[in-house]
């Protein structure tokens, strides 16, 4: 046994209070959940947002339904077409960085990962930031959900970010398409404030695409703001409306190859609020969850297939005057087509048409 005594406590160590309980770390690892997920978080820092509350990614119908039916109504949800600023990139990367340092304090934040383009061959990555319920929610029931996007950190060719308000800012709805340093191509879409209905923004996306896949080489894939209607025996590209919204094959994009066919865009439609029911499912799995955009406009969901055949009928709507037999010329020019249009329809012998 030691004959050495015991050290007399020092000063110090008798002004420190006795220890009543186990001692833990000052800041304890924050835990997983549905609005906190490390994956989906370390993601967002390639998008230069850093979530700093909920954050919600792919989330269930039924949840964003219910989170929907409870938010502000998106401003001017009904507002006429829009047409998105190509902005030059010193201005844009202004308003890129204000937007997702607003949005990195949003109490809430919306992740929507799919793709635009129903067939693996034509469809192009997106993602879409929102601050808000709503428009996840009609996004839901509008990308194509594809399971290798399950990854988070997959590249997204589109990157779009929606800011439902303005915080005294002025509204912008704004795009840019720059490469890296890498060779990625990315196209970049601002919203922020109202005046941007669901339709404009579908059509702003499409836009998008179109430039990321422009070729010249015969035979490319063409992007088209256009409807398809198809029968048992023919198939018809409308562009400018139908109003057949029963036989609608492909609502408000598709992608036209000429050696595989045509592929809807987006797997779900807007229609009109009026003729829109929600009948209960047998099973949970089946469930559908309208969106309600505005008062006029519902977004649905629709299993549109994933191939339809060329073609054989291609009509504009808006016309001076109802047309047969209109030239490949002439049609493409009434609906701003491209050279790939043109050769598409001249290489499958497209029958086109005017109406008023």
């Amino acid at each position: 046994m030691s004959s050495t005594a015991v050290p007399t406590p020092s000063f110090a160590s008798e002004l420190e209070p006795d220890v009543k309980g186990p001692r833990h770390f000052i800041g304890s690892f924050p835990e997983e959940t549905e609005a906190n997920n490390f994956e989906v978080n370390w993601s967002l820092g390639d998008d230069d947002i850093t979530p700093l509350h909920n954050c919600y990614r792919n989330r269930a119908l039924d949840r964003l339904a219910a989170a929907a039916a409870v938010a502000a109504p998106v401003a001017n949800a009904a507002a006429p077409a829009a047409t998105a600023t190509n902005s030059p990139a010193g201005p844009f990367l202004d308003l890129w960085n204000d937007v997702t340092k607003q949005l990195s304090h949003s109490a809430d934040l919306y992740i929507s990962d799919g793709a635009v383009g129903a067939h693996a061959a034509l469809r192009t990555p997106i993602r879409v930031v929102s601050d808000t319920p709503r428009v996840a929610h009609a996004l839901a029931n509008l990308l194509t959900k594809v399971p290798t996007l399950k990854d988070p950190h997959t590249p997204r060719p589109i990157l779009v970010v929606w800011k439902s308000s303005t915080d005294k800012d002025e509204s912008a709805f704004a795009y840019n398409i720059d490469t890296n340093l890498d060779g990625f191509t990315q196209a970049k879409l601002v919203v922020r404030g109202g005046g941007v209905s669901i339709e404009s923004l579908l059509q702003n996306v499409l836009s998008l695409k179109a430039q990321l896949d422009a070729s010249d080489e015969a035979g490319a894939p063409v992007t088209l703001a256009a409807d398809v209607v198809a029968t048992d025996s023919t198939s018809t590209l409308v562009f400018g409306g139908t109003d057949r919204p029963t036989l609608v094959a492909a609502a408000h994009g598709v992608i036209w190859d000429p050696s595989i066919g045509v592929t809807p865009a987006f797997q779900g439609a807007v229609v009109s609020s009026a003729v829109v029911s929600t009948p209960k499912a047998s099973t949970r799995r089946h469930q559908t969850y309208p969106a309600a955009w505005s008062t006029e406009a519902t977004v649905v969901a629709r299993a549109f297939a994933t191939i339809l055949p060329h073609p054989t009928h291609a009509v504009a709507h808006g016309a001076a005057a109802n047309k047969k037999d209109v030239s490949v010329e002439e049609f493409v020019k009434h609906v701003n087509g491209s050279a790939a249009l043109a050769a598409a329809l001249a290489q499958h012998g497209t029958a086109l048409s005017f109406k008023k």
